[in-house]
């Protein structure tokens, strides 16, 4: 587990290991079942995960009680309704697991205390909301620009895991479209292969 941290961690800057064990100290070890919420909208995120294994999810639900998912977080990804965990105002966003998960929790008082001593870090973390918010930008795009089938032929190529370990009303969600709308997309897909075969 230190070792998959570590690994993250160097895909972005160098670390010493002292400075490596400073941030792994203050880490700390969860689990959490299938359908566990581990921030609810509305309370304040004090946390920001770190999912070693399984998969968690990031959504909001509207007035008529439909769930609208904006992030999804496999293995090596992390997970936080960040404007409250910035501002610590109430967030935004719930936060369940879709499988059982293991994560490395930071609470935010820890993540100061590390980013003041070790601004290494600062970048590290300031890379990570730079590839969210560009993340999100081109996600809001797509969703202007582009049909629900090429958002749904694309996320699979980026994606492959996501068809076998995530059900399909959350992939919809996901997309922004419906269960019966995604249905139709694949059927349409598979119609297609089979005319040019």
């Amino acid at each position: 587990m230190p070792q998959v941290l570590r690994a993250h961690i160097q895909k972005q800057i160098a670390i010493s290991n002292i400075e490596f064990e400073a941030f792994f100290r203050v880490m700390e070890r969860k689990f959490f079942k299938k359908r566990e919420v581990l921030l609810q909208a509305g309370e304040n995120s004090e946390f920001y995960y770190f999912v070693i294994k399984g998969c968690l999810r990031t959504f909001t639900t509207d007035e008529r009680g439909h769930e609208h998912i904006f992030h999804l977080a496999f293995e090596d990804w992390w997970a936080a309704d960040l404007f409250s965990f910035v501002t610590g105002d109430p967030a935004f966003f719930t936060i369940e697991a879709i499988e059982d998960t293991e994560v490395l929790v930071i609470h935010r008082d820890d993540y100061e205390a590390l980013l003041t001593t070790y601004p290494k870090f600062e970048r590290f973390f300031r890379l990570l909301m730079q590839k969210a918010y560009v993340a999100s930008q081109k996600r809001t795009m797509d969703i202007m620009s582009k049909s629900a089938e090429r958002r749904y032929v694309d996320l699979v190529k980026s994606y492959p895991q996501m068809e076998l370990r995530v059900a399909q009303h959350y992939i919809a969600s996901f997309l922004g479209i419906t269960p019966e709308a995604l249905s139709r997309i694949k059927r349409g897909l598979i119609e297609k292969r089979r005319a040019s075969n």
